[in-house]
């Protein structure tokens, strides 16, 4: 019975794939789309690539040419292209269009890209064309043309970046011949919390003065002047930012960067420093395309007490608890270093400064971004090749929605959501909820037991204690089920009262 579930359902999702599942290199491997999504709208279709160039090797004063094909058997159509010019190759390319004034050569490039190492070399590529019936079957390749540079020429490769880009259907699907309607119309099924498997951040921490560096021989950035942290930086946000970008089907959101500093003379001061740091970092991060289109954050706190206090905290310094409640008690403007100076002759503050003051002294990083789930399809495929070892609850959830209710897809792929997910309550609700349209009792009370005591559960534990013949307990589960707002507990509860 299991091979007869999973097979059938398995052929059905294949369908529904219209994002790629992993990075796709191209152009001897030294470039990759790490993303990219189909969709129509409006009789055009919209195509969404993520490029990344990070391993790019290409001389300064050469280029290369990326066009995006469609194409499907004779039908073929170059989407506009991306020019990628090295360093001085840039420099001539604007010479030459400051010459030809408004005349370009053909063809005109929908993105003119500088390849500079000391900046994010990725890019989002987006573009929505005329939609033709051809293009539903057609694959997604990527043409590369080097310069014809110093006399040589350039050679021309050409990459598979989608095999087919199935766009998503209207879908229908036979009626499962066990569901009761009647009791489809009363069980209710579950969405999981939106986006709850979308969101992520990654972060990190630069200290100013830590033996890491020290081990291998190599300046802490408390060490290097102000441009050489700015770059030390902007390094790590770069490389994290890479990571990211690799990851299937990601979005980039926000990036907030926080310097913390610890307590050095006057506050006023300080905060001033503060501030000009902030500054000057952010104008340096933006100068160098580190979150091209994307909100950049970076703020300075010039005293980092919070950090202090919990650091004195977890110390064996003597006067550890005079010292705190002068902190707890005693504003910063008020005096508070100087009080700590005059405390038991200044020894706790020797400590502060010599051991809690430089581990404060750090810059913090997060990176917001999302991931779009693929679809289920793509999950299963990948899970079964060991391409990723999990599946996300959403994204079979996505698939049965694409589904009739009551159609033995929907009904498959809600069963197989329970047994992949035992400790989901919306999963075992939903496989319930499915048993319960079948009259498999037995079956719906092992699903439903475990969550009973859950107001998501009420509705369907009453429908199955109605068809236990409980009356009365299905009553109240129902009678709860309504007062929490479910439709399905008052259509129930109709019917139980006229009977």
């Amino acid at each position: 019975m299991k091979n007869l579930i999973r097979i059938p359902m398995i052929m059905a999702l294949s369908a529904l794939c219209c994002r790629a599942g992993h990075a796709q290199e191209f152009y001897r491997g030294e470039m990759f789309v790490t993303g990219q999504q189909f969709s129509l709208a409006d009789g055009r279709l919209n195509i969404d690539l993520s490029v990344d160039f990070e391993g790019l090797r290409m001389p300064s004063d050469e280029s290369l040419t990326l066009t995006p094909v469609l194409i499907s058997g004779e039908n073929e159509q170059a989407l506009p292209a991306v020019l990628i010019n090295g360093k001085e190759k840039q420099k001539v390319y604007q010479r030459q269009k400051e010459f030809a004034g408004n005349v370009h050569p053909a063809p005109i490039p929908a993105v003119v890209i500088r390849n500079d190492a000391r900046m994010a070399r990725s890019f989002r590529y987006r573009v929505a064309v005329p939609y033709k019936e051809w293009m539903k079957d057609a694959r997604l390749l990527m043409r590369t043309q080097e310069c014809a540079c110093h006399g040589k020429q350039g050679k021309a490769y050409e990459d598979r970046i989608a095999g087919r880009l199935n766009l998503p259907e209207n879908r229908t699907s036979a009626w499962d011949m066990d569901t009761d309607r009647k009791y489809l119309a009363w069980v209710n099924f579950i969405e999981p919390a939106p986006g709850k498997d979308t969101l992520h951040a990654v972060t990190g921490s630069i200290p100013y003065f830590g033996k890491g560096k020290q081990d291998k021989g190599e300046k802490t950035l408390g060490e290097l002047s102000e441009s050489k942290q700015n770059l030390e930086i902007y390094h790590r946000l770069r490389n994290a930012l890479q990571n990211i970008r690799r990851e299937e089907g990601t979005e980039l959101l926000k990036v907030k960067v926080t310097g913390y500093g610890a307590p050095a003379g006057n506050l006023k001061k300080n905060e001033m420093n503060a501030l000009a740091r902030s500054l000057n970092l952010k104008a340096y991060l933006r100068e160098n395309r580190l979150a091209t289109g994307i909100p950049l954050e970076v703020t300075w706190i010039p005293e980092d007490w919070d950090s202090i206090a919990a650091l004195t905290r977890q110390s064996g310094m003597m006067f550890r608890e005079a010292a705190l409640d002068l902190i707890g008690s005693v504003d910063m403007d008020k005096g508070r270093e100087r009080m700590l100076m005059k405390l038991a002759d200044g020894k706790p503050y020797r400590y502060l400064a010599e051991k809690i003051f430089p581990e404060v002294m750090r810059v913090d990083y997060r990176i917001e971004y999302t991931r779009q789930q693929p679809d289920a399809a793509e999950s299963l495929r990948m899970s079964r090749t060991g391409e990723r070892q999990t599946l996300r609850l959403n994204e079979l959830f996505a698939v049965a929605d694409s589904y009739p209710k009551g159609s033995t897809e929907y009904n498959d792929v809600l069963d197989l959501t329970a047994r992949l997910f035992p400790d989901s309550p919306e999963a075992n609700i939903n496989a319930a909820a499915v048993a319960l349209t079948k009259g498999e009792t037995a079956k719906a009370r092992r699903y439903l037991e475990r969550f009973a005591t859950m107001p998501i559960a009420y509705n369907n534990m009453g429908i199955l204690c109605l068809q236990e013949g409980k009356r009365d307990k299905a009553e109240v589960y129902l009678t709860m089920a309504a007062a929490a707002g479910i439709e399905q507990a008052d259509r129930a509860l109709k019917e139980l009262k006229n009977k």
